[in-house]
């Protein structure tokens, strides 16, 4: 059986949807399951944007609120820590996304994963900056300079295209979600459903 699980870094549901998938894993299922790190709003500056303007524009005011309280609900519902304050700026992912890539190891990858949705959405750093970043890396035990070049290689590029146009090629679709044997799996955020693949997958 073949999990990939398809998030965006700055997505605070992503971050819900990781940890629920944390909750999860043993050593047998994490290496089983592949992170497909995408950036949803690919068009975002490298200044990030303003998600509540954003979302006001397209759905007005009043459901730009609901959106928003939405995920901190969700946050709340896993015991996470998400600072509504903190969701309000949509930073660059791209940057963060090569930096998951660039390990080989995928405990490392989860690792970082988890540490830079942890800066984010509690503390507000800004991952699109390379210092920001490589403090992460390294608050981690690994070498922030390594990584950041190997983010350089025209590798890294290729294959984070390679897994956008893997990840396009299913249409659109609400982000964060599983795919499980070539097929979107929705029901994968109930609990017992994705105990149940996990279980499988091991």
């Amino acid at each position: 059986m073949k999990i990939e699980f398809v998030f965006d870094i700055a997505y605070p549901m992503s971050y819900v949807a990781f940890e629920k998938l944390k909750q999860h894993w043993n050593q047998a299922t994490a290496t089983k399951i592949e992170l497909l790190p995408v950036q949803v709003l690919p068009e975002i500056p490298l200044e990030g944007i303003n998600v509540y303007e954003y979302l006001t524009e397209r759905y007005g005011s009043k459901e730009a609120n609901r959106k928003l309280e939405m995920a901190k609900f969700a946050a709340y519902s896993e015991d996470l820590t998400i600072d509504i304050e903190h969701m309000k700026r949509m930073p660059n992912s791209r940057l963060a996304h090569q930096a998951i890539l660039a390990l080989d190891n995928v405990f490392d990858q989860y690792a970082l994963t988890q540490a830079i949705f942890h800066a984010l959405f509690t503390h507000g750093k800004d991952i699109s900056d390379t210092a920001v970043l490589k403090e992460i890396i390294e608050a981690m035990g690994l070498d922030g300079s390594k990584v950041l070049r190997s983010i350089q290689h025209k590798e890294i590029a290729d294959k984070q295209a390679e897994i956008t146009r893997y990840v396009q090629s299913f249409g659109q679709h609400p982000t964060p979600y599983y795919i499980v044997d070539g097929e979107i799996q929705d029901e994968s955020f109930s609990t017992l459903e994705l105990k149940r693949l996990l279980l499988q997958a091991s």
